[in-house]
């Protein structure tokens, strides 16, 4: 139909589509912000449905704006395909309802995000998943777990949450691959390192955090392989958890700037975990880019920095650290991590709760453990910032 000859009615609801020339092309990412996407042959339609060729139709199954970062990040993971969720924790949950079943068996590890745990022991044990809580350092214990004819798959991070601590993540997907038990590996914290992320089957990001950057938008990314992909497509298109184009155009602005944002984050963090080491107030400090670190050397060898996060602990194990972690001028008490600003949290409060007396005195977390994630401010206002806080410490 003519557009001239269309009432305003009409005219209104049936734009006249703009098309770019072949060798005229936007230099930012496009938003597809359409819910419905039309085809004019029934026939290719179907072609769609059947994964015969590239088409979109209703934006819960696919948008060229979510499947261009999902692209971008299984390039950079070395990944044979991206599938992007709402948030991160809709990564993580929509991977484990699809591949786990009633009396199938998931091992998983007390220094791991706490929600994580959380979603495992409420959600998973109500559906008649059993479930093996270790500790990281329980080699005997993960390859006793990983032997059990029950066990399915095993989630762990590459860098924990607060701890910032290592797996052995050779061990781990040896051990799971010989008894043919999936891995799932949170890979959040580390960001977009590749380690040894292709030895793993499943690869989660919370894109939250680093990939995004700025504290504005919320996302999550499974990368895996395309069989598996097709696999927990089905099943994420059933639960809702799909990214809305625009949070997904926002995280790939956000990775434009990743790189240099986490350069910078990582050279703050050395030299506050530097300074804390030295503050007599300071009992201890968690950051691998210290020598003191059990896991320096391994760090150094086997991953691409050490990322913007530290834990450390006071001295004085009767002082009440509310009354330090809200009074930060330039370190925000706030949850999350990954920023461009620089955030305080209660380890205790925050990432323990869920773990018992002899839980938390294995992961390292006490009354006065204290989690910063590091920004990209000048490093001497937030040193100025911490020693404004440490002043109030008997």
């Amino acid at each position: 139909m003519d557009q001239n000859t269309m009432a305003p009615e009409t005219l209104c609801s049936h734009l006249e589509t703009r098309l770019l020339p072949a060798d005229n092309y936007a230099l930012a990412t496009p938003i597809y912000q359409s819910v419905k996407f039309a085809v004019e042959d029934f026939d290719e339609l179907k072609r769609i449905f059947r994964n015969e060729r590239t088409g979109y139709f209703y934006s819960r199954h696919g948008n060229p704006t979510v499947a261009q970062l999902e692209n971008l990040l299984a390039q950079l993971q070395g990944q044979e395909a991206g599938l992007a969720t709402s948030t991160g924790i809709a990564a993580l949950a929509g991977t484990l309802l699809s591949l786990l079943k009633s009396g199938d068996r998931l091992v998983y590890f007390i220094e791991s995000y706490r929600p994580s745990r959380v979603f495992a022991e409420k959600i998973l044990r109500k559906m008649g998943v059993q479930l093996t809580r270790l500790s990281i350092d329980d080699k005997a214990g993960i390859q006793a777990a990983l032997a059990l004819p029950d066990t399915k798959a095993v989630m762990f991070e590459s860098m924990t949450n607060p701890q910032v601590r290592a797996p052995d993540i050779d061990f781990i997907c040896t051990h799971a691959k010989q008894h043919k038990v999936l891995t799932i590996l949170d890979h959040t914290f580390a960001g977009f390192q590749k380690l040894k992320v292709e030895n793993c089957d499943v690869v989660i990001h919370s894109l939250t955090k680093f990939a995004s950057g700025h504290g504005d938008v919320m996302g999550g990314m499974i990368l895996t392989s395309q069989s598996l992909r097709h696999e927990l497509e089905e099943n994420l298109i059933l639960l809702g958890a799909t990214l809305d184009p625009h949070a997904a155009y926002l995280i790939l602005r956000g990775m434009k700037t990743y790189h240099l944002r986490r350069r910078a984050q990582c050279e703050n963090a050395l030299a506050i975990a530097q300074w804390l080491e030295e503050h007599p107030k300071i009992a201890s400090v968690s950051y691998p880019g210290l020598p003191s670190h059990p896991q320096h050397a391994h760090f150094r060898e086997a991953y691409e920095d050490f990322g913007s996060m530290l834990l450390f602990s006071l001295q004085n194990k009767d002082y009440s650290i509310e009354d330090i972690v809200a009074r930060g001028q330039l370190f925000k008490l706030a949850a999350s991590l990954g920023s461009t600003e620089s955030l305080i949290t209660p380890a205790l409060f925050f990432f323990a709760g869920d773990l018992s007396a002899e839980e938390r005195v294995k992961v390292g977390i006490d009354a006065t453990s204290i989690r910063l994630s590091i920004g990209i401010e000048n490093v001497a206002d937030l040193i100025r910032d911490l020693n404004q806080l440490l002043d109030r410490v008997n």
